[in-house]
């Protein structure tokens, strides 16, 4: 249900055909999304969900700075050093994205990453919300 209403929304928000889209979809170099897109994505997923973006995070927007920063912390692991910046993403796609800073700039968004941290945040704030109703 999430994947389908996220998707709907980046159809909807970059006006392409959501047929077209799939998880793997990135969505700057595959659709030429641009900072104004991304602002419009965040504000809808915010009202679809309930939920407030951090589109730092949502859009990897500090990711080169983390990655530096894992680097100057040489007895942490970048792998492990992302996890803790990034909990939405499995370790899978964070290695991905440390080979794809390798030879790119610009983080590759796909739309898998906006589905995991929608579900993150969703589940994050569904159990603060148990949290605070149990006090």
């Amino acid at each position: 249900m999430i994947k389908e209403k996220v998707k709907s929304i980046i159809a909807e928000v970059l006006d392409v055909k959501e047929e077209s889209l799939s998880e793997e979809t990135d969505l700057i170099k595959e659709i030429g999304a641009e900072s104004i897109d991304m602002l419009e994505i965040a504000i809808s997923l915010e009202k679809e969900f309930g939920i407030k973006i951090d589109e730092n995070k949502l859009f990897l927007k500090s990711l080169r700075y983390y990655l530096d920063e894992a680097t100057s912390k040489e007895a942490e692991d970048k792998v492990d050093y992302l996890k803790k910046v990034y909990p939405f993403l499995d370790e899978e796609r964070i290695k991905e994205l440390i080979e794809e800073s390798k030879s790119s700039i610009i983080p590759s968004i796909r739309i898998k990453d906006i589905v995991s941290y929608v579900q993150w945040t969703v589940g994050k704030d569904n159990k603060e919300k148990e949290e605070y109703q149990k006090i």
